[in-house]
């Protein structure tokens, strides 16, 4: 049986995370205009996907399979893990489509739809990303 970790979602908004409560942050934001995929997609791409890219390889992957799974069976609030976060921005009206636009940007061209995603178990442990990022 294969394993994914929901605490991986948390590792793609690295850069905005907590940034609630910044002031700085949270006018720059304000003045953002955020309605449109289009303006989201922007900030995605200034903001998350270079820190994506520089994640260690097995962080990268496993975060990688986590969104791929919560994408393809909707079993995790979206809402929760985006505000959880406490991003200086607010969510779409549907939050789901940030991580589906997250994706987009990640993996151009590819799916984040699996086909085996029965064969998975869902393992809830939120330091596994910590341990992960140990040097071996």
């Amino acid at each position: 049986m294969k394993v994914v970790n929901p605490h991986f979602l948390n590792e793609f908004l690295g850069p905005i995370t907590g940034l609630a409560d910044d002031n700085e942050s949270i006018k720059h934001y304000k003045d953002v205009e955020l309605r449109t995929e289009e303006q989201y997609k922007a900030v995605i791409r200034e903001t998350l996907v270079e820190h994506f890219h520089s994640l260690e390889e097995v962080v990268k992957k496993k975060s990688k399979l986590a969104l791929s799974y919560y994408l393809t069976k909707p079993a995790v609030d979206f809402e929760g893990v985006f505000y959880s976060l406490l991003p200086p921005f607010d969510a779409p009206s549907d939050p789901r489509d940030f991580f589906v636009w997250l994706w987009e940007e990640l993996f151009i061209g590819e799916s984040y739809e699996l086909g085996d995603v029965d064969s998975y178990k869902v393992v809830a442990d939120m330091y596994e990303p910590l341990r992960s990022t140990r040097k071996q």
